[in-house]
């Protein structure tokens, strides 16, 4: 089958690898579409370690076209979603329901096969149903950059009806969290995004009000005076500056929801600030697939609008190219060659 492989750093091509043969409780998977996520970007720069040879791509909508010994309750012809992780299944995280914890995860496209290409092998503990309303663009996306803010705002943020939420950062995540924030009850959504298109994008998506941080010589000052009585930010873009600047906004009891990742090492505010106003960090990683096939259910039942999410779709021969090209706030979407105009 043909797939993108990952070369020396800042190289990927279009090869000929060998058909994924499913072990037993796994499935065959057509690839209808799958995202490129700015973690690809990362992997193909080789920023993440990740050896020459893999084929990446964690964020998939398919077909199943065989199953195996052992699968139970699918079949041929059903339209899924992907978990991007194949997790052990044993280990208190996963015992628990917590499969975004696990310990021994294989991510996808990075430790095991990914889905740029035009099949890919998965267990059934990656599977998610796929509802006849969803399109397969927007339900390889919604595995990611839908269900991680979501996962980040609802069960680690805890987002309460009327708080008022900063999002940091308004690329893929950040435009995602705008609608789901103002969709689980904030009473005021503020977006900062140095980019006027990424801003741009959080108006479009429900925000109040946006912010340049390279406005200003004081950004966390400003940003807090904009942001008055914020008490949940979520960062989205991982790095110590915007970190910082998360936990300098918040009002005495805030949260701040750390999902960007990076390499730096922020620093906490002084600790009697800190203590004294009883402000928490939290760090979210993706989701889980109950909160993927929930993600799922709003936006098939129309309750949840991610019609303008994906930007582009580009056949599988000519996605090399995406990873030299300018990266916006809407997702590109690998797709087979046969269903390219």
């Amino acid at each position: 089958m043909k797939a993108l492989i990952l070369g020396e750093p800042g190289e990927i091509h279009l090869d000929e690898v060998a058909e994924p043969v499913p072990a037993d409780g796994e499935v065959l998977i057509a690839v209808d579409a799958a995202g490129v996520c700015g973690t690809d970007r990362h992997i193909v720069a080789g920023d993440l370690g990740v050896p020459p040879g893999t084929v990446p791509g964690h964020e998939i909508a398919g077909t199943i076209l065989e199953t195996t010994h052992g699968v139970e309750g699918w079949h041929p012809g059903d339209r899924v979603a992907a978990f991007g992780q194949v997790t052990c299944g044993v280990c208190p995280a996963c015992t628990s329901g917590r499969s975004n914890r696990c310990r021994r995860p294989q991510i996808v496209g990075m430790a095991r096969q990914g889905g740029f290409a035009e099949r890919i092998a998965l267990p059934t503990s990656s599977l998610i149903s796929l509802p006849d309303e969803v399109p397969d663009g927007i339900g390889a996306i919604a595995s990611d950059a839908i269900a991680t803010p979501f996962h980040a705002l609802t069960t680690v943020g805890r987002l309460e009806v009327g708080e008022t939420v900063v999002i940091i950062g308004a690329g893929g995540l950040g435009v995602h969290a705008v609608q789901l924030a103002r969709l689980c009850g904030a009473a005021r959504v503020v977006a900062v995004d140095p980019s006027e298109a990424a801003r741009d994008a959080a108006m479009v998506a429900g925000a109040d009000e946006t912010f340049d941080p390279g406005s200003t010589d004081e950004p966390a000052r400003d940003l807090r005076r904009l942001a008055r009585g914020a008490t949940l930010a979520l960062e989205c873009v991982g790095r110590s500056e915007t970190v910082e600047m998360g936990m300098s906004i918040l009002s005495p009891g805030g949260r701040l929801v750390v999902v960007g990742v990076g390499h730096t090492q922020p620093k906490l505010p002084p600790l009697g600030m800190f203590i004294g106003a009883e402000l928490s960090v939290h760090g979210s990683f993706g989701s889980t697939p109950s909160e993927i096939s929930t993600v799922l259910g709003l936006i098939s039942s129309g309750r949840l609008d991610v019609s303008r999410s994906v930007q582009r779709e580009v056949p599988l021969a000519r996605a090399a190219e995406i990873f030299s090209q300018p990266f916006g706030p809407a997702r590109t979407v690998v797709i087979p060659e046969e269903r390219a105009s």
